[in-house]
């Protein structure tokens, strides 16, 4: 008997390995017609999700072996690869190459040429929405819909980031980044001259919430410590206040930060099972979930009354809520215009939530410590703000005329330069759904497969030397200074020589998210598919002039008082700098800026890159600073 099943059993191997070979085998031959350079691998390009969550245990080790680090098929099998090996996939296999393994046939693309077309032929490499599972937990939205459906969630999304928000969003800013300063210093140990912060990250996380909150959604937030009488008849409760409804067991904000640090438990496991859970976490992960879930719902409620009270966008409401709320009033039917449903509603709000503050929050945080490693530039970009907004306070400052010009300066290189090294998503998925599609780049035309999976790679185009200005780096020994954050080079004379996109850049077919500044004046300007941060062509980011004017006005608030050091109290007391010579100063500044670049080299991407660890900073009266002229 045990014979028997010995058999069967390694029956049923032979058997999968042999479907596994011929497939592998075809796909082998759809490689090679394709005209594209490749490479076998046992493990998917884009893997699932039993290898990404075990491919430290295998490649961990693997990478202690120092000869490993030249091989090439740990690169391949990596689930990051497009984040750690970018350039070392491109300089060994070309710009755009295919991994090919026995399920999958996977592209990845860091050609610009290339880039705008699987951007802009929307019908021929399309949204693979399936991916998005992980982030789709209330159900289809702008983001993870295609065809019809994204169309009718776009004509209704798309025109809230008009200029009347993004107008909104500069005064919100302002306002939430001086808020922000002053929790700062009611920090203990702090005063309103000094502030030491161990992490910014949480501040800017919150920041970014209170802005989308209050100028996507009209809905007030609150630092910690604020009077809530400020909120006036805009308070919700639970949603903006301390106080809950006796349906609620969690305020929003408490909600929204456990479903956000925990969402990935809800691509793996389905609600039924989390709801059967005997783990803890578990168990708070579904409470999270219904009480947001609950929380748009009320937040949709609360919509529907100012519609019928009247109150106008100028007021700071309706902006992005409004027409979804407007939208679910209407039906499949209705000649009005598009519709949503409810359940679309609390989708596309959790979606714009989600997506709008995590990513200005990352990229806040890393400005802020870029800008402390990096004080001769931090000093650059004080001068540039100071020549524009003067004596005047932020008050007195105006969307129509000062963002502009504070954007084409030092400041927006700041933002452009951390969004080039450091860009919110690695990749940008594509997939071919029906027959072969023929990509043209470099003077050449290849077809892509059928099935095939493409990763746009935002860091390999953003990081390769052939399309952007550089020099050789003073950190390393490579040729190019492209690893490096380097926000001059978005002021370079170069800019001039480099074609100009039209003024349509964003992808917009009907143009609905423009604004009054211009991107481009003043700044490097690159061809299209090279500088792609926010994505390319229609599916760009609707909300990417949202982000560039939030983190324009909190870097333009804060560093107009303040300058920002990193905190060097792991080696030297403040009682020891003072004491120190000029390069004394330096060389423990040194130490500071060595662990933050580590750190910032170790982020990881799960679905936003994000910086793993923290380092403490501080925040000075300008004039004040103990390090900023010892690299001078």
């Amino acid at each position: 008997m045990l014979t028997y099943v010995t058999i069967g059993l390694v029956g049923l191997v032979v058997l999968w390995l042999s479907t596994k070979l011929a497939a592998l085998n075809r796909n082998i031959a759809a490689a090679k017609r394709s005209g594209l350079p490749y490479r076998i691998s046992i493990i998917d390009g884009v893997p699932g999700y039993l290898w990404i969550a075990t491919h430290n245990i295998f490649l961990g080790p693997l990478h202690k072996f120092t000869p490993s680090r030249r091989w090439l098929w740990p690169k391949l099998a990596h689930v990051h690869r497009s984040w750690y090996y970018a350039q070392e996939m491109r300089e060994a296999l070309g710009e755009v190459y295919l991994i090919v393994s026995p399920g999958q046939i996977f592209m990845s693309s860091s050609n610009p040429e290339a880039n705008v077309q699987l951007t802009t032929r929307r019908k021929d490499f399309v949204k693979p929405v399936e991916l998005y599972a992980i982030v789709d937990i209330f159900g289809p939205s702008l983001l993870t819909t295609e065809g019809d459906d994204w169309k009718r969630h776009r004509k209704i999304v798309a025109p809230a980031f008009s200029e009347k928000s993004n107008s909104l969003v500069w005064k919100e800013s302002l306002r939430q980044g001086l808020a922000m300063v002053d929790v700062w210093s009611k920090l203990e140990g702090n005063t309103s001259g000094t502030m030491k912060v161990q992490d910014t990250a949480p501040y800017t996380a919150t920041m970014a919430l209170h802005v989308i909150s209050a100028a996507g959604f009209g809905v007030r937030q609150l630092w910690a410590g604020e009077n809530e009488e400020k909120l006036g008849s805009n308070a919700i409760p639970g949603f903006n206040t301390s106080k809950l409804v006796e349906s609620h067991a969690m305020t929003f904000k408490e909600s929204l930060k456990t479903l956000l640090h925990s969402i990935i438990w809800l691509a793996i496991f389905p609600v039924s099972l989390l709801q059967i859970s005997p783990f803890e976490l578990h168990k708070k992960l579904l409470r999270s979930y219904v009480e947001c879930s609950d929380y748009f719902s009320e937040l949709s409620e609360f919509k529907v009354r100012q519609l019928e009270r009247g109150e106008m966008t100028e007021k700071g409401t309706m902006d992005v809520m409004g027409p979804l709320v407007k939208a679910s009033e209407r039906s499949p039917e209705d000649s009005k215009g598009p519709y949503l449903t409810k359940q679309e509603v609390i989708s596309n709000a959790w979606i714009i939530l989600f997506a709008g503050h995590e990513t200005s929050a990352n990229v806040a945080h890393l400005c802020l410590l870029f800008l402390a490693i990096e004080l001769e530039k931090q000093a650059r970009m004080q001068e540039d703000i100071d020549s524009i907004v003067g004596s005047r306070t932020s008050e007195e400052w105006s969307y129509d005329t000062d963002l502009g010009r504070l954007w084409n300066t030092m400041l927006g290189a700041t933002i452009n330069e951390t969004l080039r090294l450091m860009p919110p998503l690695i990749d940008f998925p594509k997939i071919v759904r029906g027959a072969p599609q023929p990509l043209t780049f470099d003077g050449k035309t290849v077809s892509v497969p059928t099935s095939t999976m493409i990763h746009v790679s935002t860091v390999g185009v953003q990081r390769n030397p052939r399309y952007w200005p550089s020099s050789p780096s003073k950190l390393s020994n490579k040729t190019h200074d492209l690893d490096d954050w380097v926000p001059e080079r978005w002021l370079s004379s170069t800019k001039e020589a480099t074609e100009k996109p039209s003024s349509t850049d964003s992808g917009s077919e009907d143009s609905e998210n423009t604004t009054s500044f211009d991107t481009n004046d003043g700044l490097l300007v690159l061809p299209k598919g090279v500088f792609i941060p926010f994505a390319e062509g229609a599916r760009a980011c609707p909300g990417r002039r949202f982000s560039q004017i939030e983190i324009t006005a909190v870097l333009a608030v804060i560093f107009k008082t303040y300058s920002l050091e990193l905190d060097v109290s792991e080696w030297a007391s403040d009682a020891q700098v003072e004491k120190m010579s000029k390069e004394e100063r330096r060389a423990v500044y040194q130490k500071g800026i060595n662990k933050a670049r580590n750190l910032i080299a170790a982020s990881q991407s799960e679905i936003f890159l994000k910086m793993r660890g923290k380092y403490p900073v501080r925040f000075v009266n300008r004039g004040e600073e103990k390090f900023m002229g010892c690299f001078s």
